[in-house]
């Protein structure tokens, strides 16, 4: 396990801990017992020949959620609980897959019972659509643990067994819900002694859980989207789009934590989105599609600044490190304190676009679209027809694009245009890969190419236009005035060489009919 801490005002100057979580849960009927776990010869195997005393416990937990569960259809759990060696506030976040969750915990003193505190609360504003959190659950539960010891006594292992009394908290809830819940934990473990041990539940009669959480057993299941038959053309459109989305909203919380490369990878989400809606529009009503991509615009035009920030210092201190060193690094410091506070602003707009009343309604757009998607007559036809015709449809309009800048390579605008149409027909062309096949991959390969000779080109222009513009302020002097021209030579040299790889990459496209292969 990792943690850290460090103080912040929003949670009574501390800033919560964070731990790995890796566990498997169970169920249990009354009748399965646990089995004598202490040298048990699976178990030895694995290295826990141990098993320490039965420790009994009573937790009590009061779960916290918008009235519409957005944090729960997020896989986030949020809840104040009290009794056992962790008590206090615990925020779950879920990891990508294959890999355990996150437990985010603050000491219970925080904040008071009914207030979540801030800091928690700011993690997971976008989780929630900016919505209000209440409590909707308390789970109480008797919990009896086992701890399993290597040789040398060091506990790797948890084994809980949990007896649960799950009381919705929502308008019109039922009695409460009972059931016993086994959940086998690494604490300072391996997999291979996790699996070991699960395996021993299960042989005892032990069956995989129905629930990823004891909260979703505990609240009504969530309503199933309203989508035509499995086979149509909007199916794997909306597939990508929930996958997207839930990407989004890992990267808008890494963006409100201020975790490196969270832009970048922020605006690849809402990319991706943007991508899949514009060229698949024609399967969908334009009413319920249009808010959400005029919202996902206004959002990119503001990552989109941060991100090209970040690009060029890391190019241009790359860049100086080849330029004399008494020169380089007088150089390094005025561009350095030229570029912090257009970073600064820069960061500060993207974090105000997403704590924004309309990033709130772009994400309800979002889920009302994925929820009950008006589909027109084209996205309920076979996907294997209607998706390569509207990919072939943003071809012909990116060529179009790609011949006018060809014939005018000095025209930066024109280039731009072309890696912005060849980055949306790619990642659309990503999102139904699995639904047309290998053909599709190459495609999507080959436009990936021509992204990046064009995204060299494009961060060329933009870090020579950025020292253009810091030569000119009265900080820079001669000395730093000197180098920032050579680098300005040299992003001028890349601009133009990637000028001529965008027109080889592109021969390669066109020569090889990559989009009349998906027509087959």
């Amino acid at each position: 396990m990792s943690s850290r801490q460090r103080k912040d005002s929003r949670s009574g100057g501390v800033v919560p801990t964070r731990a790995a979580e890796i566990e498997t849960k169970l169920e249990a009927g009354p009748e399965v017992g646990i089995p004598q776990l202490r040298g048990r010869k699976q178990l030895v195997a694995v290295g826990l020949p141990e098993v320490g005393p039965a420790v009994d416990l009573h937790l009590d937990a009061l779960y916290f959620d918008t009235a519409g569960l957005d944090l729960l259809r997020s896989r986030l759990t949020l809840r104040r609980r009290t009794g056992g060696d962790d008590a206090g506030w615990h925020l779950k976040l879920p990891g990508r897959p294959g890999s355990g969750r996150t437990e985010v915990r603050l000491p219970l003193d925080s904040s008071p019972t009914d207030a979540v505190p801030g800091v928690l609360a700011d993690l997971v504003r976008g989780a929630a659509r900016g919505r209000p959190l209440a409590p909707v659950a308390r789970l109480e539960n008797h919990r009896v643990v086992r701890r399993l010891r290597d040789a040398a006594g060091v506990e790797r292992i948890e084994v809980a067994d949990d007896a649960v009394v799950a009381t919705s908290l929502l308008p019109g809830a039922g009695e409460p819900k009972r059931w016993r819940e086994l959940e086998v934990e690494i604490i300072d473990g391996t997999v291979d002694q996790l699996t070991a041990t699960v395996g021993v539940l299960r042989n005892a009669g032990a069956t995989p859980s129905s629930s990823a959480s004891k909260l979703g057993r505990a609240l009504p299941d969530p309503p199933v989207p309203d989508w035509p038959s499995r086979k149509s053309a909007a199916v794997p459109v909306l597939t990508a789009l929930v996958r997207h989305r839930d990407t989004l909203l890992r990267a808008d919380r890494a963006v409100r934590e201020e975790q490196p490369g969270s832009v970048g990878d922020f605006r690849r989400a809402v990319r991706r989105i943007q991508s899949v809606l514009q060229v698949y529009a024609a399967l969908f009503d334009q009413g319920a599609s249009q808010p959400v991509l005029t919202g996902l615009r206004r959002v990119d035009r503001v990552f989109g600044a941060a991100r090209d920030l970040e690009v060029a210092q890391h190019r241009l201190d790359t860049e100086l490190a080849d330029e004399p060193e008494h020169y380089a690094h007088h150089a390094g410091a005025v561009l350095r304190a030229a570029l912090s506070w257009r970073s600064a602003a820069a960061r500060a707009e993207a974090a105000a676009a997403i704590d924004a009343p309309g990033y709130f309604d772009l994400l309800i757009a979002l889920d009302d679209l994925l929820a009950t998607p008006t589909v027109t007559k084209r996205g309920t036809r076979a996907a294997t027809g209607e998706l390569p015709a509207l990919m072939r449809a943003s071809w012909e309009s990116l060529r179009t694009l790609a011949d006018d800048a060809l014939a005018d390579p000095d025209n930066d605008v024109a280039l731009h245009d072309v890696r912005r149409s060849a980055i949306s027909l790619r990642y659309a062309t990503e999102a139904v890969a699995s639904a047309l096949g290998d053909d599709a991959v190459v495609f999507a390969a080959a436009l990936e190419e021509i992204q990046e000779v064009l995204g060299e080109h494009r961060d060329a222009v933009v870090a020579a236009q950025l020292l253009v513009d810091v030569t000119a302020e009265p900080a820079t002097d001669g000395t730093a005035g000197f180098i920032f021209g050579r680098l300005h030579a040299v992003e001028q040299a890349l601009a133009h060489g990637s000028v001529d790889d965008f027109a080889d990459a592109w021969d390669r496209v066109e020569d090889g009919d990559l989009i009349a292969a998906l027509d087959r």
